[in-house]
């Protein structure tokens, strides 16, 4: 079950990562003007899923080694 969670937390990090990179590089008009509110909404959900995500892999493989 631990891998399941593993698999799917990795998948929608991948895509969070890919949105957070996506509005820092963004030159779209309607991501200027909210620039500032977006770049701290997408850090304040991509960092926790990509500690949680780390946290899930790292922990299934420390099981696995007892």
């Amino acid at each position: 079950m631990r891998k399941i969670f593993a698999i799917l937390f990795t998948v929608i990090t991948v895509f969070a990562i890919k949105e957070t990179v996506y509005i820092f590089t963004s030159t779209d008009a309607d991501i200027a003007n909210q620039r500032s509110q977006l770049e701290l909404t997408a850090l304040s959900i991509t960092v926790p899923l990509v500690i949680l995500t780390l946290w899930l892999w790292i922990s299934s493989r420390k099981i696995k080694q007892h």
